[in-house]
């Protein structure tokens, strides 16, 4: 090797996108579209359980919240074990436990029960979030990592579309006036209990984790397993009919996992609070909209079947995460992110104003094409924001804390997950505009933070 100094981003890049990269996104894809469907699937039984269980508007609010709750928890805590123990563990624990604790909620009885289990779905949630981008990111070469992190997003409209179809068929289709699916030998069982058992089943994604995916090279060369990383490096290689040459030994520092204080250390804590502020405005205005979607789009009284309309809000995300995936690459990671979140505003803003009964400065402006345009463009830009920010966001810190600054970011939004839809719940009885404008505002306040305050990292390699 000449004396010259090989490191992992430089063995990473030097491995052409292939047949090891495909497979590895199908299943780290798969997990994020099982993420999608786990997290949206509360709104569709939350107008069910308001019934059933006789919620207040405070505590429906609180119910359709607690797996984001729990999604702060999972962001952080499952971030910091990934960087201490390793990306593949805590990849598969945080898959069992959102689908383990998703089958449960079939069982919840009551508001207490019920907030509980979406609380603890929310833990495995938040952590696979977190887990999942850090491990593809860490095998992808430089030239390709954007677009393949924003083509892991893409599969979050996937999920999106599984659920309405899973609510189509045991909220509707298969259930009697009374919300009920007859079972043989067991007898009437209402929908949402079996909506929320059906929704266990990624947990057989375990299984593949287990037999397909190793630890990534970056976390082995970290601690100091340099056999076990070359070994892996050799592996991608073969699978890709490429040859790699081995990192350098006697090139590795070896540091314990730092407290999450690193994230505020010189280097990088002008990073860490403008990405914080990004993950702060999508997840307010993305979840203060979408886990009230349903009733909203209700409300409105413009549309006929909602979940016909609701699937096209679903398939208009994809094209928006694939137009982001281009941009990513092609103009850079901050004024993709930066301004997809500003139209996702502008977009929102629109419509909430082309509701039915909203006069903005006297004038009317609702109806059928201006409502369903403004819902369908704030679909689109908003969940393209989603896949530029995960593309983004890991470029942002050290191999040492990647996992645990995404983790710290998004329990960050997290918190503003949990607000925004409370919020906009306690204002809606003042009006759709006065509801939606604050999530509106919101989106394209983070879309600012990151034009004023990001830097690019397009063609850097990870460090």
């Amino acid at each position: 090797m000449s004396g010259r100094t090989v490191s992992v981003s430089q063995v990473i890049d030097q491995i052409p996108v292939g047949r090891f990269h495909h497979r590895l996104l199908a299943i780290c894809g798969s997990a994020w579209a099982f993420d999608g469907m786990e997290v949206i699937i509360i709104s569709f039984t939350l107008p069910v359980l308001i019934g059933a269980w006789g919620l207040t508007g405070l505590s429906a609010g609180l119910l359709g919240s607690a797996s984001l709750m729990g999604m702060i928890v999972g962001n952080w805590g499952w971030g910091w074990y990934a960087d201490r123990y390793g990306r593949k563990p805590a990849f598969q624990w945080t898959v069992l436990t959102y689908s383990l604790f998703a089958g449960l909620t079939a069982l919840a009885v009551g508001f207490y029960s019920g907030f509980a289990l979406r609380f603890l779905t929310g833990v495995g949630l938040g952590g696979a979030l977190a887990v999942d981008t850090s491990y593809l990111s860490e095998h992808l070469p430089t030239n390709r990592r954007g677009r393949y992190l924003v083509y892991l997003d893409a599969f979050w409209p996937i999920g999106n579309i599984i659920a309405v179809v899973l609510a189509w068929v045991f909220l509707s289709a298969l259930t009697d006036p009374a919300g009920a699916i007859a079972l043989s030998g067991v007898g009437p069982v209402a929908g949402w209990r079996i909506l929320f058992l059906s929704a266990a089943f990624p947990a057989l994604l375990v299984f593949v984790i287990r037999s397909q995916l190793s630890e990534t090279p970056y976390f082995l060369a970290k601690e100091g397993r340099v056999d076990e990383a070359n070994a892996r490096i050799e592996a991608i290689a073969d699978m890709n009919d490429q040859e790699a040459e081995p990192i350098d030994a006697d090139e590795l520092s070896l540091e314990p996992t730092p407290p999450i204080s690193r994230l505020f250390d010189v280097d990088i804590r002008r990073q860490t609070l403008m990405i914080a502020a990004a993950w702060f405005g999508i997840n307010f205005g993305y979840y203060g909209v979408f886990i009230w979607l349903p009733q909203t789009v209700g409300a409105a009284g413009v549309v006929g079947n909602i979940y016909l309309y609701l699937g096209l809000v679903a398939i208009v995300q994809i094209p928006g995460y694939l137009s982001a995936a281009y941009l990513v690459d092609r103009i850079g990671r901050k004024p993709t992110l930066g301004w997809y979140l500003v139209l996702s505003g502008i977009f929102t803003f629109i419509f909430a104003a082309t509701m039915p009964g909203v006069a903005l400065f006297g004038v009317g402006l609702s109806g059928f094409w201006p409502f369903l345009l403004g819902l369908l463009a704030a679909s689109f830009f908003g969940l393209g924001a989603w896949g530029a920010i995960y593309a983004y966001t890991p470029e942002l810190f050290p191999t040492e804390a990647r996992a645990t600054g995404m983790g710290f970011a998004g329990g960050v939004g997290k918190v503003a997950a949990v607000i925004g839809p409370i919020l906009a719940g306690a204002l809606v009885s003042t009006g759709y505009l006065v509801a939606l404008t604050p999530l509106a505002v919101m989106f394209a306040l983070g879309g600012l933070v990151v034009l004023a305050f990001g830097r690019e990292t397009r063609g850097e390699p990870l460090f």
